[in-house]
């Protein structure tokens, strides 16, 4: 049972998250001035805190946050905030992650019970540290709502969205917060497998099959036998198989090759894919009696540069994630950096930040990742096509000019207009960024939320 610290200027907040997470944690309240304290209290009594959830207001400081991890025994530190600059303050801190208030069940459960309580972490088939749903906004809670809603079931599960969305991710949070967690989650690559292969591979063949079949093999899908078969890419499944895989679906049983007897297996599937299935069976390359099978409950996944505001606190989570395998002391990215890769439109979505951001780790000669550490093509922030034809320095400031004004336009709609907000997720001063909003003529008011 996790430990949970809310550290908020309201004991009554304490009421709220131990309601909604039910008997699953114990949860103690704390005044920040005496969170510190208590840390250290229940270390020394041999109870130590899994988890904070801090509240933003006042703004929390790298230095408090460090002082909790430090006097927590390494406990993490999680966000309570109101508003969408809960994220950039996450990564400006050094904090794990960020719940939305109002609170929402699902949200803060996944959130708090990220990793298994100190005590019970043995078991090497609950989430990783590195299995984390990153985000903020009303599209995360609408994913964990539904993740709540499946995970118990063993209905079938397909995930559509662009590759690099983290659709295995959402597959695998799925299956860990299931009743299966404790069984096989196994990952087949429809795309990867060689069509000729994939039915050995995904179902297994007998003794004398085939010239080569010198003993039995079995396959994916009975190595997944009480757990979850993801099957990703489900779209470049051949039909021969996807006529077999229905028989599965459909009966829960199967035929290896060569095999003249039929074999029950006990799996949920859930499948993926970032292809459109409908212009799929449309061309007849899917059948449709699958498609109505597997595309039971359907979770759409959005692209990164829909959800821009998430790109500050997906930096952070793969600077804590890298740094200690990279052994550099790598402590944060200058607010230059960031705003390098927040106007980056990232096509290759979060796996194309994650190796940017690792490739940038690698290059920073300091504890720090500046701008010229960040190897994005200019391009893909909507800059104007580079040519030799005009002077070097009128070219620099139009890519400059258009970067700026692309950047602002997107802090200042995140933020509703609030310069305040806005300078605080820039990391700039306030005076200087009104300047800038003046100079590139950006009026305020047309980014306030109407009332």
């Amino acid at each position: 049972m996790p430990r949970v610290l809310v550290v908020d200027r309201s004991p009554h907040t304490r009421d709220t998250i131990a309601e909604l997470l039910g008997d699953s944690s114990e949860v103690v309240w704390s005044p920040r001035d005496a969170a510190a304290a208590q840390l250290r209290q229940a270390i020394a009594t041999g109870q130590p805190f899994d988890v904070v959830v801090l509240d933003v207001e006042p703004a929390p400081t790298p230095q408090l946050v460090r002082e909790l991890v430090t006097q927590g025994g390494g406990v993490r530190i999680v966000f309570a905030a109101a508003g969408p600059d809960g994220a950039a303050l996450a990564a400006r801190c050094g904090a794990s992650d960020v719940v939305t208030r109002p609170f929402n069940a699902a949200e803060l459960a996944f959130r708090v019970g990220r990793n298994p309580p100190m005590g019970e972490r043995t078991d090497k088939r609950r989430p990783r540290k590195s299995d984390v749903l990153i985000g903020t906004g009303p599209w995360i809670k609408e994913l964990y709502d539904r993740i709540a809603m499946v995970a118990a079931t063993d209905v079938t599960v397909a995930i559509f969205g662009e590759s690099g969305t983290g659709k295995e991710l959402v597959a695998r949070t799925i299956h860990n917060s299931s009743p299966r967690h404790d069984a096989p989650f196994v990952v087949v690559n429809c795309a990867a497998i060689p069509e000729a292969l994939m039915e050995d591979e995904l179902f297994g063949h007998v003794r004398g099959a085939f010239t080569d079949a010198t003993r039995d093999r079995e396959g994916l899908l009975a190595a997944a036998h009480t757990g979850t078969l993801f099957l990703d890419e489900i779209g470049e499944l051949p039909l021969p198989l996807q006529a077999k895989l229905l028989r599965v679906l459909q009966s829960q049983e199967f035929r290896r090759i060569g095999d003249d007897q039929d074999r029950r297996v006990d799996v949920r599937i859930i499948t993926a894919t970032n292809r459109d299935l409908d212009q799929l069976v449309a061309r007849g390359s899917f059948r449709q009696d699958l498609y109505y099978r597997i595309n039971v409950f359907p979770m759409r996944l959005p692209p990164l540069r829909e959800r821009p505001e998430d790109i500050a606190l997906l930096v952070h989570h793969f600077v804590h994630k890298y740094r200690g395998r990279l052994g550099k002391p790598i402590d944060g990215v200058a607010p230059a950096a960031l705003a390098r890769f927040a106007a980056y439109e990232f096509p290759g979505n979060v796996r194309e930040l994650e190796n940017k951001v690792h490739q940038a780790m690698v290059v920073a000669a300091g504890p720090i990742i500046e701008d010229h550490d960040v190897a994005l093509p200019v391009g893909r922030v909507g800059t104007p096509r580079i040519g030799v034809d005009r002077p070097f320095r009128e070219l620099k400031q139009e890519v400059i000019d258009a970067f700026e004004t692309q950047y602002l336009t997107e802090l200042l709609r995140v933020h509703e207009g609030n310069l305040a907000r806005a300078a605080r997720a820039a990391g700039m001063d306030r005076k200087n960024l009104w300047a800038l909003v003046e100079r590139h003529g950006l009026e305020r008011g047309r980014f306030k939320k109407p009332l």
